[in-house]
């Protein structure tokens, strides 16, 4: 057993190298094909309810995606011919190969066909001639799949279709006269430039990688020092999370060390960002554009998404634990909190503190009344949430492990099983709800190779138990377990979480335990209403049929329970918590007591779809109503009414 203080995280130094053969610096890890890791318990579940719910009925529920240009040759234009397809075939693809389901993987492979016919003789494709923005998009999902499969027409594909955009750059086309998002997204096709290069050795297509990264958006200076002339794109809160995989790669290209930092500094909770708009579940509120830290601000679900896959590509380039954490908080709190709970809905934004999802006021500025923003089903806002959100959960998977020195790197925790050349591990435990993760190797190609653990950040103390294996810790803050491995060893690493409290609006309290943020689950009373309720939605009549046929209704939420509490603390501000149950049935017990101080516990008058912001701390004690009393606080994921910034006040 080895015990262990967790590190401040710091970039391995393997990572700062030279240039390769190919231009490019090394990667810190390289991630693992789709469909290599499979997910098992909570998270395999939250898998398979999107594709028996939404993702699995999109083409059906929405026409954008059903009856996109992009797969019907339609001249539509708009979102037929735009991002919407592209964004469901993006999570449609990695969702298939990670529950390894026939009729996805078919259905994906639609896509992918479409894609590659639409190929003219100049190298470009798709509906709408030079798209660059969209096509970004497309060529992820390509790549995904050849990854998958092999297919041996992605590559020649790839290059015709580059050839055809440097060939259009050299006569004076950018980014910059596509749109506003070509240039904030650029990192996507980086991504995928940086992926064929190292695939085909060819150092052409690292330079028009960097040419595309000059043309983007400057993120690596926005993360460090904001601007408050800033383009709008810039504060636009998808463009924030999705921009961050840019700093990263820029570094992979050649770039400075403040792109190497630039990701930290975008979340760091000292940062302008943070301190702005920042949230406990390390997000960022933007509704759509960044707002403030109010407790019923929001994050958009496309930001969560995006959120996810920059931590991915940031993990993958950098190595540093930190992003593993970022995404883990983003996947295990915010995501959940967001969707509908069994898969047939979803809410554009994520509010902290949200006791009711009416049809009502919410004063953003976007998405604001009629808009049904904060209603649970498949039509909440606008349409790219529901076309984005489909490749989140399945990326989250596909970032639970990678390859390293030879080795494998348990990078997100959780329950699956990995299978590569190296050796098929079946990892276990119920992780995020429980504080031990257990490592069996089921098979292995014999050799010596390392494993690498993963140590979070919010970890106390991390106890490794693995016979006859040699343990170090490098500085980018993973375990290095070396040695012969064999099948049937076993590794278990146990964590010591502390309940933590940090302050927030009003200065409030939010509670954390590990990875997870806790709230009070508020009991509901659910009202169904169908698309036909609403006339902003525009269905025609075969969708409103739909939507009642596939028991998707949007449902409004009402309180049934008061929610106007404030936690009891001592004269710091920390309350006292027990811990009661195990997994995912722990609950955290505190004493707190009702107050209308401020008007906590009413809607607000200018919008009567989010709650009053808790008032400002600690609470008087003229200001408090009856006793204290003890109530139970759970993870946000399993809250749909919650309450998770809490006003307090001093114990006696």
């Amino acid at each position: 057993m080895m015990k262990h203080m967790a590190l401040a995280a710091a970039v391995a130094g393997a990572v700062i190298g030279a240039a390769q053969a190919d231009g490019l610096r090394p990667a810190a890890m390289e991630r693992l094909a789709p469909g290599a890791v499979r997910p098992q318990g909570w998270l395999a579940k939250q898998m398979e309810m999107q594709r028996d719910g939404l993702t699995g009925h999109a083409e059906e529920l929405y026409d954008d995606i059903g009856k996109s240009d992009w797969i019907t040759r339609g001249k539509r234009g708009g979102q037929f011919a735009w991002e919407r397809g592209p964004y469901y075939a993006k999570g449609l693809l990695s969702l298939a190969f990670a529950l390894d389901d026939a009729e996805l993987k078919a259905r994906a492979k639609k896509w992918v066909d479409a894609y590659i016919a639409s190929q003219r003789e100049n190298g470009d494709f798709g509906p709408v001639d030079r798209s660059w923005w969209a096509k970004m998009i497309a060529l992820w999902t390509l790549r995904d799949w050849c990854e998958a499969t092999g297919d041996p027409r992605v590559v020649p594909f790839l290059e015709r279709y580059f050839a055809f955009q440097r060939a259009a750059f050299e006569k004076g086309d950018s980014l910059s006269k596509d749109s506003c998002w070509a240039i904030a997204r650029g990192g996507d096709e980086i991504d995928v430039l940086v992926w064929l290069c190292r695939k085909t050795g060819k150092q052409e297509w690292a330079d028009l990688a960097r040419r595309v990264a000059g043309m983007s958006a400057d993120w690596t200076s926005f993360y460090h020092r904001g601007g408050a002339s800033d383009p709008g794109y810039r504060v636009h809160i998808v463009n924030y999370m999705q921009g961050l995989k840019l700093p990263a790669l820029k570094w992979l290209l050649g770039g400075g060390e403040e792109d190497r930092t630039a990701v930290r500094a975008a979340l760091d909770p000292s940062g302008w960002a943070m301190k702005k708009c920042g949230r406990p579940d390390r997000a960022v509120n933007g509704t759509e554009p960044l707002t403030s830290r109010s407790s019923t601000e929001g994050t958009e679900l496309c930001a969560t998404a995006e959120h996810i896959l920059s931590a991915q590509v940031a993990l993958e380039v950098l190595g540093d634990a930190q992003f593993a954490d970022d995404l883990e908080m983003a996947a295990y709190n915010t995501l959940p909190a967001t969707l509908g709970g069994d898969g047939r809905g979803l809410r554009y934004y994520c509010l902290l503190n949200q006791p009711a999802c009416l049809d009502a006021e919410l004063k953003f500025s976007c998405n604001g009344h009629g808009m049904l923003s904060n209603v649970a089903g498949p039509y909440a806002g606008y349409g790219c949430c529901r076309s984005n959100f489909h490749f989140a959960w399945p990326k989250v998977a596909e970032s639970m492990w990678m390859k390293r020195d030879g080795g494998l790197v348990a990078a997100v925790y959780g329950d699956c099983t990995v299978k590569t050349p190296i050796a098929t591990v079946r990892e276990s435990g119920g992780y995020p709800f429980s504080d031990v993760v257990r490592f069996e190797i089921l098979e292995t190609s014999g050799g010596e190779w390392p494993l690498f653990l993963r140590v979070p950040g919010w970890c106390e103390d991390m106890s490794v138990k693995a016979k006859g294996k040699v343990d170090v810790v490098n500085e980018s803050g993973f375990y290095r377990l070396a040695g012969k491995w064999k099948k049937g060893d076993v590794v278990e690493v146990s964590f010591r979480a502390k309940v933590k409290v940090t302050r927030w609006e009003n200065d409030s309290l939010a509670v954390t335990r590990g990875p997870l943020l806790y709230a009070l689950r508020i009991d509901a009373k659910e009202t169904s209403r169908t698309a036909a309720d609403w006339p902003i939605l525009k269905r025609d009549a075969a969708g409103v049929v739909r939507d009642v046929e596939l028991g998707m209704p949007m449902r409004l939420m009402e309180p049934t329970a008061p929610w106007n509490y404030a936690l009891v603390a001592d004269a710091a501000g920390k309350p006292s918590f027990t811990c009661v149950g195990e997994g995912i049935d722990r609950r955290l017990r505190v004493k707190a007591v009702r107050t209308s101080s401020g008007g906590w516990g009413l809607m607000r008058r200018d919008a009567s779809g989010r709650a009053v912001d808790p008032p400002r701390s600690p609470v008087l004690p003229l200001e408090l109503e009856g006793d204290a009393a003890e109530i139970e606080l759970v993870p946000i994921a399993l809250a749909q009414l919650r309450i998770s910034l809490f006003p307090w006040t001093v114990g006696k």
